[in-house]
């Protein structure tokens, strides 16, 4: 080696140095923010506490993440809630005074579908550590719920979910008090739900994501999805909801290599080129939920035989998709949000019929290509049975029948306001958590209202979601009530509206009186305690007293010769008597409809 070459290698060398030095902190910084997910080949998902101590990571070492919990879990587990904003707020008016809106993500709702639990840690990574997407969070704010059902998250093992194409190991479908959340937006039984209510009506989120894996059809999508197609969003939100974001993501997502389709049945599982129905979502889920309150809400159905990694990327770009569609677009929508918030609570909704519930409208239907497999059949080896499966070496495009429009069904009459007494504590906190609007009778007063009396009521065999379910038919009527000071009245001619009807109308699939909060109401109390033969005294005593009774009596006895010679009817006649001048409430429901 000669001098000059020497010379220009320990020239060299502190440059060397520097680069390798760089490169190690580059590859250290790489590795230090990597997911669980990721370091772990895309098939397996952290625990709760790995879950925990990466969201704080993220959160110490970037000024555009802040950790924070929602609330307890029955186990005692934080609820974690991460907060992306580009400017580190926190506050859901300081980000909205900015001019952004409020993208609100939820994960791990069924804790064996942890999907969006893992895309929504490497995005926010990807966008805090590593700088990425920036101009989409310009105009748009992110909240994340990695894991909501912390307690079901920690069940955690190989024996759940087991058609599921990963990962290795996941969690329970149900919450630690055997509680699936996904069916509890209205009633609100679970501390979970609860705590997710309170973080949603402080931030109001413009769009709503709740990201869940399929159980059940096979096809060749990653990813189905459920939007409000029938009528619990209301115009304008749902105009803007079908021509604004349902029809930029279906682009986005197809530009992305993840084409995405509607969340369905089919008429036939047997049959590929059956009647498709697109699911329709009441309030006690999560997405009708936010449809209910005049917002976005999306439910994103991961395809269960599809491989995780392919699943994860797939509610990636659902989540960074739609962050982008509605920052870019947050004018119009904020428009829509306000012109349905005023319509809502206007007298011309109030006029109109409120529908309840909706089925599929089978005679309205059109075509569509839909990405499937063909079918194979075959005499099973294992059973014996003839055997039908999917053929995922054949895929094939069917032109099938899809259902494109929905009947209302239980229509209701709105009331002016709904008067709730004082001592029905349960169903007036469920109001405060829903953030709805209410004022208190200031003084002692009766009043003429519509009322309900039960009438053949019939409940469940068996618990459902933890409670004895009640379906009733009943009697509506004008009847004068005695009202207490303090009792709640609820005006109609407010935003929150739907969500009231489906908590206090007993024609709601989801109404309070479905899940048995008033099943003390529905018949006489069973401690009544006078026995019939007593009847022999106090017979006699009305007799004497009511000769309007008396002449009914006797015509009874002359036109019904059973009767008269029933000594145990005729008594019942009197106890019935007895009994309904004193239990004259004991069949009407205690919430009162003021005309």
């Amino acid at each position: 080696m000669n001098r000059t070459t020497l010379y220009t290698l320990i020239c060299l060398l502190p440059f060397l140095y520097i680069n390798k030095i760089s490169a190690q902190k580059k590859s250290d910084k790489e590795t230090k923010f990597l997911t669980y997910y990721e370091i772990h080949n895309f098939n397996k998902t952290p625990r709760y506490n790995q879950t925990v101590e990466f969201c704080k990571l993220i959160a110490n070492n970037s000024t555009m993440v802040s950790y924070t919990s929602i609330g307890i879990s029955p186990q005692k587990r934080e609820i974690p809630l991460i907060i992306l904003d580009r400017d580190g707020l926190t506050d859901p008016k300081e980000i909205r005074n900015r001019g952004r809106a409020i993208v609100l993500v939820q994960a791990s709702i069924h804790a064996g579908e942890p999907d969006g639990k893992d895309a929504g840690l490497m995005l926010i990574r990807d966008i805090a550590i590593d700088s990425l997407y920036l101009d989409i969070i310009q105009n748009v704010s992110l909240l994340f719920i990695p894991i909501i059902n912390t307690d079901g998250h920690e069940d955690f093992g190989t024996h759940y979910r087991i058609n599921q194409n990963g990962p290795e190991e996941v969690g329970s479908r149900f919450t630690a008090n055997r509680l699936n959340m996904n069916r509890d937006f209205i009633k609100a039984d679970a501390p979970e739900t609860r705590a997710f209510l309170n973080l949603y009506h402080r931030w109001m989120p413009e769009l709503f994501i709740d990201i869940h894996v399929t159980n059940g059809a096979d096809f060749q999508y990653v990813t189905t999805y459920g939007l409000d197609h029938c009528g619990f969003l209301s115009d304008p939100m749902h105009k803007w909801s079908k021509e604004v974001y349902e029809k930029k993501l279906l682009n986005k997502m197809e530009r992305s290599g993840y084409p995405i389709f509607p969340y369905l049945e089919y008429t036939s599982y047997q049959d590929s080129t059956s009647l498709l129905l697109p699911s329709n979502f009441a309030p006690q889920y999560s997405n009708g939920y936010a449809s209910a309150n005049n917002r976005l809400g999306l439910l994103v159905e991961n395809h269960i035989y599809k491989p995780y990694k392919e699943r994860v990327t797939a509610a990636y770009n659902i989540i960074i998709n739609s962050m982008e569609i509605i920052g870019n677009n947050k004018e119009s929508l904020s428009k829509s949000i306000n012109e349905t918030d005023n319509y809502v609570a206007s007298q011309l909704f109030i006029n109109d019929s409120l529908a309840l519930s909706y089925k599929h409208n089978i005679d309205s239907i059109s075509y569509v290509d839909f990405l499937a497999w063909k079918t194979k059949t075959e005499i099973s080896e294992l059973s014996g049975a003839q055997w039908s499966y999917s053929d995922r070496d054949s895929p094939v495009t069917y032109s099938m029948p899809i259902v494109t429009a929905y009947i209302p069904q239980s229509k209701i009459k709105l009331p002016k306001a709904y008067i709730i007494p004082k001592e029905n504590f349960e169903a007036i906190e469920l109001l405060k958590l829903h953030g709805i609007d209410f004022c208190h009778i200031p003084n002692d007063t009766i009043l003429s209202v519509e009322t309900y009396r039960f009438i053949n009521p019939k409940w469940s065999d068996q618990p459902y979601e933890g409670r004895i379910t009640l379906n009733t038919e009943y009697t509506q009527q004008i009847e004068e009530v005695r009202l207490s000071k303090g009792d709640i009245m609820i005006k109609t001619d407010q935003p929150k509206i739907k969500i009231v009807a489906h908590m206090l109308e007993p024609k709601s699939p989801t109404s309070l009186v479905y899940w048995g909060f008033f099943n003390s109401y529905v018949a006489p109390p069973t401690e009544f305690w006078i026995r019939l033969n007593y009847m022999e005294v106090k017979g006699r005593e009305l007799l004497e007293k009511d000769p309007k009774l008396r002449e009914e009596f006797k015509r009874k006895k002359m036109e019904d010769a059973n009767f008269a010679s029933n000594p145990k009817a005729i008594l019942q006649y009197f106890m019935d008597i007895v009994r309904s001048n004193i239990e004259i409430d004991a069949n009407r429901y205690p919430i009162f409809r003021l005309m």
